[in-house]
């Protein structure tokens, strides 16, 4: 996969963002139905409120659905700070962010490599993924509704084996929670 810029994201945002809502509603009736279906099994039970027909727990409590947005082109510089190639695509994020009201939360994950071992990795990740919200904070998104999270070298989208897979795997993505 190679990468792409937010730029080129941003292009086909508007087709993306319909695509989203198709994916968002089919997900939202497999979501709503899944309690009903754990309550019919017997493995699910609403505990924080008084008992109610299953039909009633699956239409009052619809989970919300999250976003994934990949910030291809964040990029930083060896002693952690953002690259300056970083700051138009975290400009235009933080754009998007903002015309998001319903977005009550946003985590900010950021991966690496493996390279270096699990401890830095982890201490790494942190350092961006705070670097990350620092600044999306700059630029006017409430630092309440941002949640930084390092993943350290996990989830990879790329085979490590290569300079350009490990370089994949060097990421930062934003999860948006609405409702």
């Amino acid at each position: 996969m190679k990468n792409r810029s937010f730029e080129y994201l941003a292009n086909i945002n508007e087709s993306n963002r319909l695509a989203g809502a198709v994916r968002k509603s089919l997900a939202g009736v497999a979501i709503a139905a899944l309690p009903l279906a754990l309550a019919i099994s017997g493995c699910w039970q609403n505990t924080s409120a008084p008992a109610q027909p299953a039909e009633r727990v699956a239409a009052t409590q619809p989970m919300p659905s999250p976003e994934k947005v990949d910030l291809r082109g964040v990029e930083f510089q060896p002693d952690g700070r953002l690259s300056a190639k970083s700051k138009p695509v975290l400009d235009a994020a933080a754009q998007l962010l903002k015309t998001e009201p319903d977005a009550k939360r946003i985590y900010i994950d950021a991966y690496c490599d493996p390279s270096g071992g699990a401890e830095l990795n982890k201490k790494l990740a942190d350092e961006r993924a705070n670097a990350v919200k620092a600044y999306l904070q700059k630029q006017g998104i409430e630092g309440d509704r941002l949640i930084a999270r390092g993943r350290g070298a996990t989830n990879f989208v790329a085979s490590n084996s290569t300079h350009e897979g490990r370089k994949e795997n060097r990421r930062i993505e934003l999860v948006i929670v609405r409702g």
